[in-house]
């Protein structure tokens, strides 16, 4: 793991951990308000194939792009929010990739089996 990279652990209320990793390369003023955050908790929302946890650390674009891959974890500054995509596609607003998750599809694909408003837990990896 690179120096400018953070592990992390989603922790879902239904029991499903994720593992994923956030870089500072991609955008260093968000990545840095979300990890001086950690721990923090979150309620979710799945969306047109997207997971949003929204944060509050109201923040614009860095490096906007509207095409992302799935797996990709995303900064939405419209509605100040992590996002993870479940599919390739293309945001209605410009969202900042700033990570990954490091998960197959068939464990990416338990996300959409996460109720509306469940808590997650985002924290560092041990």
């Amino acid at each position: 793991m690179r120096e400018s990279e953070i592990a992390l652990d989603f922790e879902f209320e239904n029991g499903l951990v994720l593992k994923g990793i956030i870089d500072r390369v991609h955008a260093p003023l968000i990545v840095e308000d979300i990890k001086s955050m950690l721990p923090l908790e979150g309620r979710t929302a799945l969306l047109r194939d997207e997971m949003k946890i929204t944060l509050g650390i109201s923040r614009g674009n860095q490096k906007p792009v509207h095409d992302v891959k799935k797996g990709d974890i995303a900064y939405m500054p419209l509605g100040d929010s992590l996002c993870i995509y479940l599919r390739d596609m293309r945001t209605f607003s410009p969202v900042n990739v700033i990570g990954r998750l490091e998960a197959d599809d068939e464990k990416l694909s338990q996300l959409r089996q996460v109720r509306r408003g469940s808590k997650v837990r985002i924290k560092p990896s041990d």
